[in-house]
């Protein structure tokens, strides 16, 4: 017995042995691999940070598809598609539109301290808006009527509008809110790299990132 000890003693010793120095070299390579791995692209924060409130702006911590206050009331909810988040959310379109109210008598006293947008994809949307709500990890916000969250404008396209009118959401006659102008390339803020064009974006570093359909 204490032979056979010994002997699978000794043996998972040097398997151990063996193992340690493969995980050792697997990390190293793995740490190489990622020190020349560029820095990750973060979603960018959109809403104002307000002072003293602690915030969460990193990878799991972010929500990306939600902006706004829950748990005070809403002044005007919006849904729309994911692509529509910076500019809907700019500085010319919404941050521009309580400006705008405040210019016109008669809607001088509305309040707008509180825009709420919603921008997931739009089968999205119509399921959140089918069902009442939408699960983030642990956290399910609910968008229903008596929750004070329920959109108060609905940007989608005909198929998702179609979707929502027999459930009584939207009207019947759908209004424009933008045109597509053709694909376009989204570069930082004054364009440091000079990108024109794709050929442009094949002859730099740039970093690239894309979306499937």
């Amino acid at each position: 017995m204490m032979q056979r000890r010994a002997f699978l003693g000794g043996t998972l010793s040097v398997a151990l042995s063996v193992a340690t120095t493969a995980n050792c070299q697997a990390q190293s390579a793995r740490a190489a691999q990622n020190a020349r791995l560029p820095e990750p692209l973060l979603w960018p924060v959109v809403a104002k940070p307000r002072h003293g409130i602690r915030s969460f702006a990193g990878h799991t911590d972010t929500v990306p598809d939600i902006v706004g206050t829950f748990g005070a009331p809403a002044s005007l909810v919006i849904f729309t598609e994911g692509n529509h988040l910076m500019a809907l959310l700019s500085e010319e379109i919404v941050g521009a539109f309580p400006s705008w109210v405040k210019s016109r008598s008669e809607y001088a006293d509305l309040d707008l301290s509180n825009v709420v947008v919603v921008t997931l994809p739009q089968p999205i949307i119509v399921q959140t808006i089918r069902t009442g709500a939408i699960a983030l990890g642990n956290l399910t916000p609910e968008f229903t009527r008596a929750s004070g969250y329920y959109p108060d404008i609905v940007l989608a396209g005909p198929t998702p509008l179609q979707a929502l009118r027999p459930l009584g959401v939207v009207e019947a006659q759908a209004r424009f809110f933008s045109r597509n102008r053709g694909r376009a390339l989204l570069v930082p803020k004054g364009n440091p790299l000079g990108i024109h064009g794709l050929a442009d974006v094949v002859h730099t570093s740039a970093r690239r990132a894309g979306r499937c359909r």
